[in-house]
């Protein structure tokens, strides 16, 4: 019985393991080769511009940015609008002013034209007459954009009588900046249509 028992016990005290008769002193070790490593193929990352400049004739419409962002910035000064509205004509301008310029961002001149003459109206009511030549300039850059360089000229001559009659001499060279570039956009745009005349 402590034969039978002395056996049962041996049997059991064996490791569980399947490579038990390895470990036995006559057995030889067997070495494992060494894990290979997979091969990699280096990457090569090519930096392309994100911002694509697509600008032609005027348009500078920004590629870069997704349509969600621009009708966020759009909602924003439009609910900035509402919301100036209980403060008074000029907290309303500075509104119409940044509407102006983003729909002039976006390529939107006719929205631009609007929001740029409500902003003309309050600054005559008000007097403000750098505001007034300010945004007659801008005006007439629209103008000039929409191709009416009849309205844009006498935009700029309005400018520039307010401007001399209350001594803003930096905008008197600003107005005659923005002349000879409407000047030179509009000889462009008439060889451009005699041009096409003579194609037909």
């Amino acid at each position: 019985m402590k034969i039978f028992l002395a056996v049962f016990i041996s049997l059991f005290s064996l490791q569980a393991s399947a490579q038990w008769y390895a470990k036995l002193p006559w057995q030889k070790k067997q070495e494992r080769t060494p894990k290979l490593n997979k091969p990699t193929i280096p990457v090569i990352s090519l930096n392309y511009p994100t911002v694509i400049d697509a600008s032609f004739n005027n348009f500078i419409f920004d590629l870069g940015r997704s349509r969600y962002s621009i009708d966020a910035e759009e909602a924003m000064i439009m609910q900035a609008l509402r919301h100036s509205a209980r403060y008074g004509n000029e907290a309303m301008r500075v509104q119409f002013d940044h509407l102006t310029n983003f729909y002039l961002s976006q390529n939107r001149f006719s929205e631009a034209k609007w929001y740029v003459l409500r902003s003309n109206a309050i600054s005559r009511q008000q007097k403000n007459y750098t505001q007034i030549v300010g945004s007659l300039i801008v005006l007439a850059d629209v103008k000039s954009i929409l191709g009416d360089f009849k309205q844009a000229d006498e935009d700029l001559s309005e400018a520039k009588t307010i401007a001399a009659s209350h001594s803003l001499a930096p905008n008197l060279l600003l107005i005659e900046q923005h002349t000879k570039q409407i000047k030179q956009n509009k000889e462009v745009g008439l060889k451009q249509e005699n041009h096409y005349a003579e194609l037909l």
